[in-house]
């Protein structure tokens, strides 16, 4: 997506307790009459909704991350040996241009998956 496409402004910069209050407010009113069964539904569906957000921008933030070349395991047993951290000055990480070609690969299967998701819509 465009950087300059989305607002930059939302989420709003809201002090951290009335943002979660706001939720609990929107939660409260969602309520309303309806059943035990209609309100699980509801529930689940704004959880899938948020779901998506945070798989979408976990994803991203890999992504970016390998690009940047600031992707780090810190548990992995080459840095637990002082080796394969921003610190060190004998870091082998793999080149920029085999994560590009990590990316371009992902890229690749996700227009495939596109296209056939669109074949099946088109059936």
């Amino acid at each position: 997506m465009d950087k300059n496409y989305h607002n930059t402004n939302f989420p709003p910069s809201t002090d951290p307790h009335l943002f979660a209050m706001l939720a609990v407010t929107v939660g409260f009113a969602s309520v309303g009459d309806y059943n035990a069964n209609e309100q699980n539904s509801i529930g689940n569906w704004l959880i899938l909704v948020g779901q998506y957000i945070l798989t979408h921008a976990a994803q991203q933030q890999l992504i970016e991350a390998r690009l940047e070349n600031n992707n780090l395991n810190i548990n992995s047993q080459k840095h637990k040996n002082g080796q394969g951290g921003p610190f060190t000055d004998n870091e082998q990480g793999r080149s920029n241009q085999t994560q590009r070609e990590e990316v371009d690969f992902l890229l690749n299967a996700v227009q495939k998956i596109q296209k056939e998701l669109e074949n099946l819509k088109n059936q």
